[in-house]
């Protein structure tokens, strides 16, 4: 059964049941004048679940005009291609750099197996989608749906080939990875390889606070305060900082180093969770280590 939750006028929340559980991942759906969007697809395997939440709220499969994608990485993406051949009307709308991707995702879905081992069960299949159904939108170009106004934010640092969707008219923010993940009323760090980038993740998080926000829709998962993106890059500046100290380790002491931290302080590791973690301690050391060879 279809979990969806109504977050903000017209805009919906779609739980994915992101490595099969609840409350951990999610897909946009935003009406406006008989024509509709998605924000980030999540895996192939959330299909069914989004087409159910879109029957369940009337909506047609030719209304649906957009699919906006974050970025390519396939708890976010990967469901695009299996979702476009049910919605005839609608265009991938994505960063250029991620554009390739989509339409070839030989690379990305080696690049995911390599990242995740033996989790790779979860992000189910990247069907390849023809290059006419995406568009590669430019940073601050505007896309129309119904009366509302989409804009695509460049937003490096969680990776090259991120962007936002800001939508003026109502100050909401689809912030993808980039300001982290929001779950259960806590911010987490997401600095995964192959290319996490300090720099690059702070100078975002000024653009993203420079627009104003009124609220920020966050995929993992629900929406958020616009405070959260000051939170966010202390966080960011003290996760690093943490994972510096362990940085003359081997890659895997240093990791289960974090995460015995971690878990002594409270944080959430557990099924799904943990995974992630990891994930992130090994992005921060590839960027230190890129950061340290020059």
């Amino acid at each position: 059964m279809v979990v969806l939750e109504e977050v903000l006028p017209a805009l919906f929340l779609v739980d994915i049941h992101h490595f099969g559980q609840p409350g951990l991942g999610g897909a946009y759906i935003l009406q406006d004048e008989g024509e509709a969007a998605l924000f980030d697809a999540g895996t192939s395997l959330a299909k069914d679940r989004i087409l159910e939440a879109m029957d369940a709220l009337g909506i047609k499969r030719a209304q649906v005009r957009w699919l906006f994608l974050t970025h390519v990485h396939l708890d976010h993406a990967g469901g695009a291609g299996v979702l476009l051949p049910e919605l005839p009307n609608a265009k991938v709308v994505v960063h250029p750099r991620g554009a390739k991707h989509l339409a070839d995702p030989t690379k990305l879905v080696a690049s995911t197996k390599n990242a995740v081992g033996e989790r790779f069960r979860f992000y189910g299949e990247a069907v390849p989608i023809p290059e006419n159904r995406i568009y590669s939108a430019q940073d601050r170009e505007i896309f129309q749906l119904g009366k509302l106004r989409v804009q695509a934010i460049d937003s490096p640092g969680h990776a090259p080939h991120h962007l936002c969707f800001f939508v003026p008219e109502r100050g909401w923010l689809f912030t993808g990875d980039a300001v982290g993940l929001y779950i259960k009323g806590r911010l987490l760090p997401t600095t995964v390889p192959p290319s996490f980038d300090l720099e690059a993740s702070l100078a975002t998080l000024d653009r993203l606070a420079a627009l104003n926000p009124q609220k920020l829709l966050f995929t993992h998962f629900g929406p958020g305060e616009p405070t959260l993106i000051e939170g966010y890059r202390k966080l960011l500046l003290s996760w690093v900082e943490r994972v510096r100290r362990h940085l003359d380790k081997p890659e895997e002491e240093a990791v289960s180093a974090v995460l015995a931290e971690i878990q002594a302080e409270g944080f959430p590791v557990g099924p799904g969770v943990s995974g992630d973690w990891s994930m992130s301690v090994r992005g921060v050391l590839q960027y230190l280590r890129r950061r340290e060879a020059g």
